[in-house]
Formats: C-alpha cells, sequence, structure tokens
C-alpha cells in the first residue's frame, strides 16, 4: 500500500502487552488508521500473510516463541516495502543502532505518550502536521 499526507494507513501492532496494544489502537484509530492487533511474533506474521499492512509496531521482547528481532527479520523478508517501528521498555542506543541498521524503520522506548506515536507516523510517511483529541 502507498499511502502518503493524511491518507489512513493499515497498522497492525505485535505486542503481548495488552496496555500498548490498547493504547497504540486508540491513539491510531483516532487518527482515521485502520488497526490490526497481534500478541505474539507468529500472530503478527500470520495477519501479514492475510492481508496488507503500511506499518507494523512490533515489541522487541516476547516471553515465548519468535523476539522482535526475528519477528523484523520475518516481516522484511517476504514485506520489504513494510516500515516497521520496533519498540521496548529497555533498548539502549546500541540496540536502536542495530535494530535500523537490520531494517527497522525507527525503534522507540515504551512506553511513549500520544504526541510520540502520532510524531512517529507522520515522520515515516511524511504527513503533515495534524492534532488529534
Amino acid at each position: 500500500m502507498d499511502n502518503v499526507g493524511n491518507a489512513m494507513l493499515n497498522v497492525l501492532i505485535i505486542d503481548d502487552d495488552l496496555d500498548i496494544r490498547f493504547g497504540l489502537n486508540r491513539v491510531l484509530t483516532r487518527c482515521s488508521h485502520t488497526v490490526v492487533e497481534a500478541e505474539s511474533g507468529k500472530q503478527g506474521l500470520d495477519a501479514l500473510a492475510r492481508e496488507p499492512f503500511d506499518l507494523v509496531f512490533c515489541d522487541l521482547r516476547f516471553p515465548i516463541g519468535l523476539s522482535g528481532e526475528d519477528t523484523l527479520r520475518a516481516i522484511l523478508a517476504t514485506h520489504p516495502m513494510v516500515k516497521v517501528v520496533m519498540m521496548s521498555c529497555s533498548m539502549d542506543l546500541t540496540e536502536q543502532q542495530k535494530l535500523t541498521s537490520l531494517g527497522a524503520s525507527d525503534a522507540v522506548q515504551k512506553p511513549f505518550f500520544k504526541a510520540q506515536c502520532i510524531e512517529t507516523v507522520d515522520k515515516l510517511f511524511q504527513c503533515k502536521e495534524r492534532k488529534v483529541a
């Protein structure tokens, strides 16, 4: 999918933390984006196999199954045009640089605020500045 400007995006959130998924979903849907949630790397890859996404927010660490890094690699191997934002509660600069060198579009600390979420999406898709209630 090729969405720019203020167009609606199809977004996948992959995170085992329900609160993170809920918060991101709420912010993104208020920006008129379509959101699908997955609680593991495998579920996220299954969702990507079923439908196209413009953007994926993916946790770096999962308690079981694929790691976030493995999930990132798998996403980019099969969907190289998808923008992937990696998220973690504990991520240092070295880890951020490693993730972007692997192909992540961005790497952000969790939790992050509504404005940071919107800014990240707008930066990746070169959207015009907007305000969300």
